[in-house]
Formats: C-alpha cells, sequence, structure tokens
C-alpha cells in the first residue's frame, strides 16, 4: 500500500527562510541528493532564490491596511514550507505518465488550498531517491492582506484535514491517507532511506553439473530458486512504507499510554550525549545557517531583519546577546530557539538537519555540563555547615602515642594542640586536625590520620566529609605575625616541620 505524504513547517523568521532556501537550491550539503540528476530537479512557480521570492511577499514590519491594522506582528508566521510526496515504493511500479499526473494533481491541490498568489515557490526536486515537491507559501488571508497562518493550519484537525483533502486529489492514482488519528511523529527522509537501502543477502546460484542433459529445465529451476530467494527483499520494498507506518503507529499509542517513556528516552540520550564530550556549535557557524549576515567592522555581530546578535569571545565564547530583544543567553540550542521561535526538541532537530546529528548532540552535551556546572555550584553554595567528626576523649591516648613514637612528633607540640580543640580523636581513633579560617579561626573542615592499620598494611588518610579546601586550612603558629609562612602537604608535615 501506497501513501500520499504531505507536511509543512513553519517560519517565522527570513534567517531560517534562507537556510531552508540554500537546501532547496543546493547550496547547502544534502546528503541524499545525487549531483548527477540535478537536471531532473525542476523551478514550478518562483525563481532561482526562493528566500527573495518570500520576501517580495511577505509585508514590512511597519506595513499597515487601510483601517491603520498591521499586517504583520512581530510573531507572525511569515512562511509555511511545504513538502508533498509519496510512499518511495509507489515510484518504483509508476509510469512516466502516472508519475506526470501525480505532480499535476499535487500542483493543482497546493494551488486550490492556499490560493496561486500566496505560493512564493514551489520546485520538484528529482535528484532524490524519493521525487518530491517543495517550496514556500506566504499565509496572505485574502480577505485583508494580513499574515494569517492560522486561516490554514489553525489546530491539529485542520491540519488533519489537510492531510485527507490532499490524499483525496492523488487517490486516483493509487495513493491513500496514513492512520488517521496517529500520534506517530515522521521519522527524517535520510532515516528512512536508510531502512529501504539496508543490504540485500547475497543471492545463492548453484554450480550447473558437468553433463548438463537438459539445459532449458535446469535454467528454468535456477529462475525459480531465485526468484524464491528475492522475494522476501521485493516484498520489504513494496511494503516498507506500510510496515513503517504501522509499526511507527503503534510505537506511539505505546508511548501514549505510558507517559514515562519520552522522559526515560530523554534521560538516555542525554547521558549518551554527556559522555561523547564533543565541543559546542560555534555560534558564527550557527547564525549563518540561520542567514545572518557578519558585519563588517564589528566581526562579533550578526543581523538578520529583526535580529542584531552579539556573540562572546574568550571567557565569554558560547554567549550570545541579541541587541533587539534586550536578552541573550548561551548555546547554540537557545540561539535556535530564540530566532525561529520553536521549542528545546524543534530547535535540537533544526541543529540536526543542517549540522548533523553528532554536532547537535555535541551542543547537547554543552548545554547539560554547564548545566550540571551550575547546580553543582549551586549544591555546594547551599551545603550544610561542615559538621566536625565526633569527639572520642576515651582514644586520644592512643592517638596520642601513635603520633609521639610511631610518627615521632613533639609531644609538648601535641598536647598543646589538643588543649586548643585542634587536634583530638574521633570514634574510629583517627586523629582529627582541625582546619580554620585563617582570619576568623572559625571551623571550616578536618584532615584526618588513620592509626589502626588496613588489611594491606596502610592507614586511612583524607580531609572529612564536608570540608571546605578552600575556606581554610591546619595550621601551626600565628601567621599573621610570621615573618615567614611554609606551605606543606599535610598537617604531620605541619608539626613537624614546626619542631625542627
Amino acid at each position: 500500500m501506497a501513501y500520499a505524504i504531505y507536511r509543512h513547517e513553519k517560519h517565522k523568521h527570513m534567517g531560517t527562510v534562507t537556510a531552508s532556501s540554500r537546501h532547496m537550491t543546493r547550496e547547502a550539503t544534502t546528503p541524499n541528493a545525487d549531483p548527477r540528476r540535478a537536471d531532473q530537479n525542476q523551478i514550478l512557480i518562483g525563481s532561482k532564490d526562493p528566500a527573495a521570492d518570500v520576501a517580495a511577499l511577505v509585508p514590512a514590519l511597519d506595513a499597515v491596511d487601510e483601517d491603520g491594522k498591521k499586517r504583520r506582528r512581530k510573531n507572525s508566521v511569515i512562511a509555511l514550507e511545504v513538502m508533498l510526496t509519496t510512499s518511495p515504493e509507489w515510484w518504483v511500479d509508476a509510469t512516466p505518465d502516472q508519475q506526470q499526473q501525480w505532480l499535476d494533481a499535487s500542483t493543482a491541490w497546493l494551488v486550490e488550498e492556499y490560493g496561486r498568489e500566496n505560493i512564493a515557490h514551489l520546485r520538484l526536486h528529482g535528484d532524490e531517491r524519493t521525487p518530491h515537491l517543495t517550496g514556500f507559501i506566504v499565509p496572505l488571508d485574502p480577505e485583508n492582506g494580513h499574515l494569517n497562518a492560522r486561516r490554514w493550519i489553525g489546530g491539529a484537525r485542520r491540519c488533519a484535514q489537510q492531510q485527507t483533502d490532499y490524499a483525496a486529489a492523488v487517490e486516483p492514482l493509487g495513493l491513500v491517507r496514513g492512520i488517521k488519528g496517529s500520534t506517530a511523529k515522521h521519522e527524517s527522509v535520510q532515516r528512512h532511506y536508510g531502512q529501504i537501502a539496508q543490504p540485500i543477502a547475497k543471492l545463492s546460484i548453484a554450480r550447473p553439473p558437468r553433463i548438463l542433459m537438459d539445459p532449458g529445465g535446469w535454467a528454468a529451476e535456477q529462475r525459480q530458486s531465485l526468484a524464491q530467494q528475492a522475494g522476501p527483499v521485493f516484498a520489504r520494498a513494496r511494503t516498507a512504507e506500510s510496515d513503517r507506518t504501522a509499526r511507527k503507529a503503534a510505537e506511539a499509542q505505546a508511548a501514549k499510554a505510558q507517559g514515562h517513556a519520552d522522559r526515560l528516552q530523554a534521560a538516555m540520550e542525554a547521558q549518551k550525549a554527556l559522555s561523547a564530550r564533543l565541543r559546542a556549535l560555534p555560534l558564527p557557524d550557527v547564525l549563518d545557517a540561520l542567514g545572518f549576515v557578519q558585519d563588517k567592522t564589528e566581526k562579533a555581530r550578526w543581523k538578520a531583519e529583526g535580529f542584531n546578535i552579539t556573540v562572546g569571545d574568550g571567557a565569554k565564547a558560547g554567549k550570545w546577546f541579541d541587541h533587539a530583544a534586550g536578552t541573550g543567553r548561551g548555546g547554540s540550542i537557545d540561539l535556535v530557539q530564540h530566532v525561529t521561535g520553536s521549542d528545546f526538541k524543534g530547535a535540537l532537530a533544526w541543529l540536526s538537519n543542517r549540522f548533523g546529528p553528532g554536532a547537535a548532540a555535541a551542543d547537547l552535551t554543552a548545554r547539560l555540563s554547564a548545566q550540571a556546572v551550575s547546580e553543582v555550584e549551586a549544591a555546594v553554595a547551599e551545603r550544610e555547615p561542615f559538621t566536625p567528626p565526633q569527639e572520642a576523649p576515651g582514644h586520644w591516648q592512643h592517638v596520642r602515642e601513635h603520633l609521639t613514637e610511631a610518627r615521632a612528633l613533639p609531644r609538648g607540640y601535641i598536647d598543646r594542640l589538643h588543649e586548643l580543640g585542634d587536634l583530638y580523636a574521633d570514634t574510629k581513633r583517627n586523629a582529627v586536625f582541625v582546619c580554620r579560617d585563617p582570619v576568623s579561626l572559625r571551623i571550616t573542615g578536618a584532615e584526618i590520620k588513620g592509626t589502626l592499620p588496613r588489611p594491606d598494611g596502610t592507614r586511612f588518610t583524607g580531609m572529612a566529609p564536608g570540608s571546605r579546601k578552600d575556606g581554610g586550612g591546619f595550621r601551626v603558629g600565628d601567621i599573621t605575625r610570621a615573618a615567614t609562612v611554609y606551605l606543606v602537604e599535610s598537617a604531620i608535615d605541619a608539626i613537624s616541620l614546626f619542631g625542627v
């Protein structure tokens, strides 16, 4: 079963229109296009510059009607990018006459649906495995000349009706509508082609006998064998689209019934992106793809209609600020969301289409890494004050003997530190060296030295949980009056040096 396919995508800024225009004209790299078939592409409506065709129809920001009302709001949809095509298997069996009928019927439906005056550009891409129509519609309301995309695509029901109407227009060619009401989402063209183009199993041909009594009969047997071997391959090719649609519908319904599935998948993808440790997309490259123009005198500034964006460098690399909107953030995901007016998933999809999935994952990595760092810093700033390990006076004598005998530290210094509360024994017979802020003398942490050997013969050494190394350290003597200050690795080293 072959399907009629119609899709549209909203554009609110000329920057994204320009970026899509470069794909239509093949100025941008298009992996699915075969340069050897470029002569099969046709411009049906408009000029060689799709973006210029759109700009010629879009009202200016200050344009008003006879009543003084603006014909274009700041967040208006200025263009609808449309695509009309069929299941890939339909093109395999369609005759040239049927293919032309599809082209004529699809164009006629588009003209009837939106009006010829609103079709800024329309072209046929015949250089891909599945030919398709693509172009731009400028949604000008015929009643008042205002931009009014809602007239055509307002709400899910209206969009579903367009799918039904288009399928009806090409139904005589054996094409049908997809599953109505399905929550399945469209796959990318690249991914779909990948399914169709999976490797075909090597066909097995028997070696003929040395003496061939019946050549014709043997040849017939081999033809039948090859047909049986290739049968599943042909069946897969002819049913790929229907199988894909049915599978997607089932998966989508299951995901709808289990709301947590999306969140789980997002978490898995986020983990994959974080583990990749790739770099973020350079903002100038993203701005260029969005159709912005770099200022000739101020290289950090990029401009497009309604936007005036400066990108940071050095310590502020990855940051951007839109002077026209008075807002700014960091990373290309936020930038694409701001310029295109899309949500987070839409921005990721756009980046993936223009720069590849790996690059989009790289930018997501940077975004999530920055978010993680921010959360860690916030957790550190909001943590509870340090609580020293519990003192155990009954173990002090054991700790004192270990420090003075096993470590040969001066008894006088050890006893004095104990009296000051800067050294004591905890419940595990560890020596606890108190760390303080050098000015306020507030306790900020503790260094712990084990006195009991572990199974491998070593003794524990480390900082007590919650200690802040940046808040202070263990000290011997009055550093505020010292002529020379020595920095050592541990408290025991400090006591040894002080006693020299």
